[in-house]
C-alpha cells in the first residue's frame, strides 16, 4: 500500500505505509527534530487498481474518504521531513465521497487522474490531500488541538 500526499500547491510525493497509524493521540519526535508541524488531510481510498486514468472514469476507482493528520518534523536547519514513524494518522471510519463538496471532489479527482500518469494505483492505496493551515506541535505533545475532520 502506498500513501500519496498531494500538497496544497498541487505537488505530490509518496510516504511509505510504515508511517501509517489508525489510532494515535500522541507522537514521538527523533532527537534531530526540534519541533513538528501537522496538517489535516482528507484521504481517498483506492478501491480498484489502475494506471493512466481517464477523467470520465476516475470516479470508479475511489468511493470513500476519511479524515487524517500528516505530521512533518522540523530539523535544526528548518528543513521539513515527512518521513517519521507514525507520521500519517487516518481515521478508521470512511465516508462516502458524496458527502464531499462537489467542487472539492472535482479538484481531488483531477489530482487522482494527473498522478495516475506517473504511478499505478493498487487496491487500498491512500491519496491524502493536505488542508490548510499547519498546526505547530511541541515535543511531548498530543494531537488534542487538531480536529481530524
Amino acid at each position: 500500500m502506498d500513501i500519496v500526499v498531494v500538497r496544497t500547491d498541487g505537488s505530490w510525493y509518496t510516504r511509505p505505509d510504515i508511517t501509517l497509524v489508525r489510532d494515535a493521540d500522541r507522537f514521538c519526535l527523533p532527537d534531530d527534530c526540534q519541533s513538528a508541524l501537522a496538517r489535516r488531510a482528507r484521504c481517498l481510498r483506492i478501491e480498484k487498481a489502475g494506471k493512466a486514468l481517464e477523467e470520465k472514469f476516475a470516479s470508479r476507482y475511489f468511493n470513500s474518504w476519511a479524515g487524517g493528520i500528516l505530521m512533518y518534523g522540523c530539523t535544526v536547519d528548518g528543513t521539513l521531513t515527512p518521513y517519521l514513524d507514525r507520521a500519517t494518522v487516518v481515521e478508521r471510519t470512511f465516508h462516502p465521497v458524496t458527502e464531499l463538496d462537489p467542487a472539492e471532489l472535482q479538484r481531488m479527482t483531477g489530482h487522482v487522474v494527473r498522478i495516475s500518469r506517473h504511478i499505478s494505483y493498487r487496491i487500498g492505496d491512500l491519496i491524502a490531500f493536505e488542508q490548510e493551515p499547519s498546526v505547530p506541535l511541541s515535543r511531548g505533545g498530543r494531537f488534542d488541538n487538531i480536529d481530524i475532520l
